[in-house]
């Protein structure tokens, strides 16, 4: 019950690590909004989870949606603690040179601008509560770059960026603002995204021997929404299973 008596905003809830992070937070106590476009996806992850777990359809680069999210945190559960912004995506295969500008807006906007569309809504919220904290999921492409990726590189470089300023601005409110930035996990964008070789490949280059668990980065945000990680506040943590180099 490591999260007992908050409450807490998970975005990109309908799979993958957001789907494991909004069900390890509601196994640990914590009382979950759970949002993302894919309505039957998040139907499916709060599934089982009863008065736990609020299944609350919203698109995390919409300003109102947004807004909407967190006002439910208050009228279901009356209050907010915690923030978890998952959104995020990509379609490897270009160079800046290939990019349509509204092409290369609309990654910006899905992995960057719902952070901080996220993060604008919720911080009143956290302070009103008494404090609390935000978990960015950036990229281990944000620190190492990746090859023909560039939209999805620079965004999440500001993901970890963003994560810094809201440490450093909001610290006052009692609130902690850290990032994960997760190595190669075996999520449905991955397997989407790379082929077969590509994902065995990926494995020999992990000192695991495998690819992550959406869980494992569950976990590591569950730490550092707790008073575990009370003395974590504006820090990257990789989570990659050790390994050497882009991918």
């Amino acid at each position: 019950m490591q999260l007992a008596g908050r409450v807490a905003l998970v975005t990109g809830a309908g799979g993958g690590i957001g789907r494991a992070t909004a069900r390890l937070f509601a196994d640990r106590g914590a009382r979950v909004i759970a949002t993302d476009i894919d309505e039957a996806g998040l139907t499916e992850t709060a599934d089982g989870y009863g008065d736990a777990m609020v299944a609350c359809p919203a698109d995390a680069t919409s300003a109102d949606d947004a807004a909407r999210a967190v006002a439910l945190a208050g009228e279901r559960f009356g209050a907010l603690h915690l923030l978890v912004n998952n959104v995020g995506g990509s379609r490897p295969g270009k160079t800046v040179t290939d990019f349509a500008l509204d092409e290369w807006d609309f990654w910006i906007r899905l992995n960057l601008t719902s952070t901080f569309l996220m993060c604008r809504a919720a911080i009143p919220a956290i302070a009103a509560a008494g404090g609390g904290a935000i978990v960015n999921v950036a990229s281990g492409a944000g620190v190492t770059g990746m090859g023909r990726n560039p939209a999805y590189v620079a965004a999440k470089g500001g993901v970890i960026s963003l994560t810094r300023s809201l440490a450093i601005d909001h610290a006052a409110q009692g609130i902690r603002a850290n990032a994960i930035a997760p190595g190669p996990i075996l999520t449905p964008l991955m397997k989407r995204n790379r082929s077969e070789p590509e994902i065995a490949f990926m494995s020999k280059l992990s000192l695991a021997g495998r690819l992550g668990k959406p869980e494992e980065i569950a976990s590591t945000a569950a730490f550092l929404c707790s008073d575990d990680g009370a003395y974590v506040n504006g820090e990257l943590i990789n989570v990659g299973g050790g390994r050497g180099g882009p991918i």
